[in-house]
């Protein structure tokens, strides 16, 4: 029996040492700080919305008025998740749809008053998150690693795409 607890605790241990020096491992330990990080911000300041509704928020904010799809696009995610956030958001009276007057089948979003108000603040948070975050790096290292991140998602995002 102790043979194979070792043998297991062996396994782990090599399992953990591989996966602890990949991009993939530090890329998700670094998303679940910042979504930590910002989870708690929003909480502090007391905004009624979750991380995971911010892309379609802030994306119908800075376009102003978009089709339920067009959001879909810019953000990369499939319509019905889209959709299901967008009547989140519209219970929580931030986000406003109105029927497209030329394609009645199209829902135009826009934001509220208050969906605006929530917007604004969400920009300052967003704002202190990569503060916090890059508290942690030298000074000359933060634009460094910006333009590396993204030089290289904008590579793969035109491998996968192009």
């Amino acid at each position: 029996m102790k043979n194979s607890c070792d043998a297991d605790m062996m396994q782990w241990d090599k399992f953990f040492s591989e996966m602890k020096d990949s991009l993939l491992f530090q890329m998700h330990r670094i998303h679940s700080i910042m979504f930590r990080v910002a989870n708690g911000l929003i909480q502090k300041a007391a905004v009624p919305i979750k991380i995971e509704q911010l892309p379609v928020l802030m994306t119908v904010f800075d376009f102003r008025k978009l089709s339920q799809q067009e959001v879909a696009d810019i953000i990369s995610r499939d319509k019905s998740s889209v959709q299901r956030t967008v009547v989140a958001l519209q219970k929580k009276g931030l986000v406003q749809v109105e029927a497209d007057e030329k394609d009645k089948r199209k829902n135009i979003l826009s934001t509220t008053e208050t969906g605006t108000f929530v917007a604004t603040q969400i920009r300052d948070i967003m704002r202190k998150v990569e503060e916090e975050i890059f508290s942690a790096f030298e000074s000359s290292d933060r634009l460094t690693t910006i333009n590396v991140i993204k030089e290289t998602a904008d590579r793969l995002e035109g491998a996968a795409y192009g």
